[in-house]
């Protein structure tokens, strides 16, 4: 008999709504001890890149203050909130909530950046 054995390792999905961005386990996992995040976009890639920083990273002064982000741990998701923060990604990547409440994408960890990777290039469909 050949069997084909189904993993654990489901994909992480990060959703933008007109006010968060919310993630599922998979991708919020990578935040548990996370302090705060900083959020970028690689044009290069078109990426939403979303970065893990601990409470000396986010507190040595390197970074700005006003470009530290808050992320939220519960037991099946993670969440960011922040409408600014939607409307600087929607400075990129066309966000319409009159026409669609949500947008969901794939993404991936990257270790070596400590960051997750939100692929924009397509959406999440269903």
């Amino acid at each position: 008999m050949e069997i084909q054995w189904f993993s654990n390792s489901f994909k992480g999905v990060v959703t933008l709504y007109e006010t968060n961005i919310t993630l599922n386990t998979v991708a919020a996992s990578n935040f548990e001890n996370a302090y705060a995040t900083m959020i970028g976009y690689s044009k290069k890639d078109n990426s939403l890149i979303i970065k893990y920083l601990n409470k000396e990273e986010a507190t040595s002064g390197v970074y700005n203050k006003n470009d530290l982000h808050t992320i939220s741990i519960k037991p099946s998701y993670g969440r960011i909130n922040g409408k600014n923060i939607i409307r600087g990604i929607a400075t990129f990547y066309p966000l319409d909530f009159s026409r669609k409440n949500m947008y969901k994408f794939y993404s991936t960890w990257d270790v070596a950046s400590k960051s997750l990777i939100v692929d924009l290039s397509a959406e999440v469909k269903g």
